[in-house]
């Protein structure tokens, strides 16, 4: 890729990493209207990337994250973002036992928007879902997207649009079953020349698109935060455990004891 230092997608490490890539996604989404005013912290996150299974994706330079995407998979104690809107829809999903993730926290900075990073942020995410035996990718967007999920990624609605109060606008739900995507990528782009067959594009697990490919072999991580990165995103965003309820604080309390207690406790 033109203009890029050893460009590279991985899944956020470091605590340089998790700042970055929330930086950007606060920048953007305050650019575009979705944050009412800045935060202090000049991060945007949710108590979600707490949890040790939600991944932040990365599309970053040598040094640099340039875009940002999050794989937050379904847990019965903090369930999805989504369920502020979409409850009754994904239950549906739930009870028929299908394992489900949301997509969020997409962003990329400014200047480099026109190099389509999250394409190549997506065929990762793809391939991470299909490892982690995932059976349904969800993803809220705003309406005027809703057109190009679904004739790029195939994505299909998923519920009817609603108002999303987080952002401030309107939203619509769109899922992905894992089960039928690469038949459907197959049918959709099959005898397409190089620069539009998605299907071998996100298929194709061992193509090199850039260097420095993802490593699969880590797929399904299921271990907390180091206690430094969890440190400083709770120190930075304490109210996101005052949103949270006895039984989510417990839990956050008893992963992240030495990140929450080091120095003083947080009042409850």
């Amino acid at each position: 890729m033109e203009l890029l230092d050893r460009p590279s997608i991985k899944i956020a490490e470091t605590l340089d990493e998790y700042a970055q890539a929330f930086k950007v996604l606060h920048d953007v989404y305050l650019a575009s209207g979705y944050l009412r005013q800045s935060h202090p912290s000049g991060m945007h996150y949710s108590v979600h990337h707490l949890l040790p299974k939600t991944c932040v994706f990365v599309f970053k330079t040598y040094l640099t994250v340039l875009s940002t995407m999050s794989f937050i998979p379904d847990t019965p104690r903090f369930g999805l973002p989504m369920d502020s809107l979409y409850r009754q829809e994904l239950d549906g999903l739930r009870n028929a036992g299908r394992k489900v993730v949301e997509l969020g926290s997409l962003a990329t900075t400014r200047h480099r928007c026109w190099q389509n990073l999250m394409v190549f942020l997506s065929k990762a995410v793809f391939q991470y879902a299909l490892a982690t035996g995932t059976d349904d990718l969800c993803i809220m967007v705003n309406p005027k997207h809703v057109r190009f999920y679904e004739s790029i990624f195939l994505f299909q609605p998923f519920g009817e649009e609603r108002h999303y109060e987080t952002v401030g606008a309107p939203a619509v739900a769109m899922r992905v079953d894992m089960h039928s995507i690469e038949p459907d990528l197959r049918n959709a782009y099959q005898g397409s020349d190089f620069d539009t067959d998605l299907h071998s594009f996100f298929v194709k697990i061992n193509s090199h698109v850039i260097d420095g490919e993802m490593d699969i072999a880590s797929a399904e991580k299921n271990m907390p935060l180091e206690s430094e990165i969890a440190r400083h995103l709770i120190l930075n965003r304490p109210d996101l455990l005052d949103k949270v309820t006895d039984e989510q604080r417990t839990y956050l309390e008893r992963i992240y004891h030495k990140a929450l207690y080091a120095g003083q406790r947080y009042p409850a």
